[in-house]
């Protein structure tokens, strides 16, 4: 089976090669180009979030290997789950359990927290910015 990025860079260069040549009325034609144009955008498109996809899983396996690290209750960071549902209960349960952890173990995860975060936005933006390319 063809890859996403594959099957629509194939159809948006049939679109280029085959199908504008042989339309001989100048709307349709440029029509038919213009569809090409935006099938290599979402092709492009294909490829970078695929990328992305890694990279978040990578920041999320990391940020819970270093919060299993810190001692903390097992309640605290779900072990089966290293998705961004499990961040967001990860960032609830730190807040629910400050005062028993103490606040030198609640800062060092905390910090560690916003580190995934920002490294998480970063991400998106590098994706966002080369939509506008």
């Amino acid at each position: 089976m063809l890859s996403a990025k594959l099957l629509v860079g194939e159809i948006a260069n049939s679109l280029r090669q085959v199908i504008g040549p042989a339309i001989s009325e100048p709307y349709p034609k440029a029509q038919a180009y213009m569809a090409a144009t935006i099938l290599e955008f979402v092709a492009r498109q294909i490829e970078e979030r695929g990328g992305s996809a890694s990279a978040r899983a990578a920041v999320l396996e990391a940020l819970f290997e270093d919060i299993g690290k810190l001692g903390l209750p097992a309640r605290i960071a779900s072990p089966e789950s290293h998705d961004e549902g499990a961040l967001s209960d990860l960032i609830s349960n730190l807040y629910q359990a400050r005062g028993e952890i103490g606040e030198t173990v609640f800062a060092a995860a905390n910090l560690r927290v916003r580190r995934a975060l920002r490294d998480l936005l970063n991400l998106d933006l590098e994706v966002a910015g080369k939509e506008g390319e």
